[in-house]
């Protein structure tokens, strides 16, 4: 077979080299230079204090169960101080292979939640910080909110969810905020609740049946509130940076936005801010498109603006997608990014990174905490070592 991909690959070279080679002919260069301002961002000196969060998850799949592991750390760094660690957050759990097909969506719920709760503690540890730098987008996590009628739970278990609505929020809005999956923690209590109700009401299915469903919602109202208190908190502080965006909504062309500048765009700059103004959740149910509330503070979250641009910080430097929870003007604007690029090396704040690199979980670290635990169980693929 590698030798047919190998022929393959002379085959289809020019093919290929040509897409690439073609992709700014393509382009309406008149929207881009319409909507994109070069502009020099020469600050040198770190003015300002800056944090920035990441987090990072690995798993291991056995025959009869995944083992893996969630982290996050933020990283701040002060004008004139040393760069320093604040607000770790790590677990190590199992879950079983029947839910292969949606263990990276949990996953990555339960990290998103980790860094959420990361960023609310220390920005309320530390007032004096001026931006929180994040990795990713938070509309995108409120757009992609799925609602209780996706996770085919029975109507009657649905009923006791208020109450541990209200168990969340109170977790998160708590000074002393623990940095953890409150639903993980809570979810024994949460079964025996469920139980009793099955039993009460001689229903014909199994909490067991419906545990992974349960605990998957509750933890995207977790989420949710999270993103809730860190908005009500901290908007003016939190700027989102995205690397692999692969929204089209500005130029509409055959390729993201963010290529668009990466194929027309030189110089450093920024696509003039859009303000983003609805964050309503459309989903298509029975055929039809309706508007879905968000369970717990629908009017906060749904009515909150985002305001995006496309940068890059330095010439030739990649593109960065930027999104502030907030309405701005455009010299505030430049402002902000002259203050992104005091921290930057080649165009990325370098802040961003080292919370990146602090936190990644590399198949190795891996390896060791199997060994640690002691798991020697067979993974369905030993047969081919």
């Amino acid at each position: 077979m590698l030798d047919a991909l190998y022929l393959k690959t002379i085959e289809k070279r020019n093919e290929i080299n040509e897409f690439f080679e073609n992709i700014a002919e393509q382009i309406e260069i008149a929207n881009v230079k319409k909507e994109y301002v070069p502009k020099k961002f020469d600050k040198n000196i770190q003015d300002k204090n800056f944090s920035a969060i990441d987090g990072s998850f690995n798993k291991t799949k056995y025959m009869a169960g995944y083992i893996y592991a969630i982290t996050s750390q933020t990283i701040v760094s002060k004008s004139g101080q040393n760069v320093f660690k604040e607000s770790t957050s790590a677990d190590i759990n199992t879950v079983s292979t029947i839910y292969n097909n949606r263990i990276d969506r949990l996953l990555s719920l339960q990290m998103n939640i980790f860094e959420l709760k990361s960023t609310i503690d220390t920005l309320r540890k530390h007032d004096d910080i001026h931006y929180m730098l994040m990795d990713g987008s938070l509309r995108g996590s409120l757009m992609s909110f799925r609602p209780l009628q996706y996770y085919d739970i029975p109507k009657k278990l649905t009923m006791i969810f208020p109450e541990y609505y209200r168990q969340l929020e109170e977790s998160i809005g708590n000074n002393d905020l623990s940095i953890e999956i409150t639903t993980e923690r809570i979810k024994g209590e949460l079964s025996q609740e469920c139980q009793k109700l099955i039993k009460m009401e001689n229903m014909d299915y199994s909490y067991k049946d419906n545990e992974m469903n349960i605990l998957m919602y509750l933890e995207s109202i977790e989420q949710l509130l999270c993103i809730y208190y860190l908005l009500k908190e901290f908007k003016d502080k939190i700027i989102c940076i995205s690397k692999t965006s692969s929204t089209k909504s500005l130029f509409n062309e055959f390729i993201p936005d963010s290529a668009v500048i990466e194929y027309t765009c030189d110089e450093s700059g920024y696509t003039r801010p859009r303000l983003q103004e609805s964050n309503n959740i459309i989903r298509e149910i029975n055929g039809n498109k309706v508007t879905i509330d968000y369970p717990v503070r629908n009017r906060q979250l749904s009515d909150n603006v985002f305001t995006t641009s496309f940068v890059k910080l330095e010439d030739k430097s990649n593109v960065l997608k930027i999104e502030l929870p907030r309405k701005i003007e455009e010299k505030t604007f430049e402002e902000i990014l002259a203050d992104l690029e005091s921290v930057s090396v080649e165009g990325y704040p370098h802040i961003l990174k080292k919370a990146h690199d602090e936190v990644k979980i590399e198949s190795k670290f891996m390896d060791r905490i199997q060994r640690n635990l002691g798991i020697y169980d067979k993974t369905g693929r030993d047969m081919l070592n």
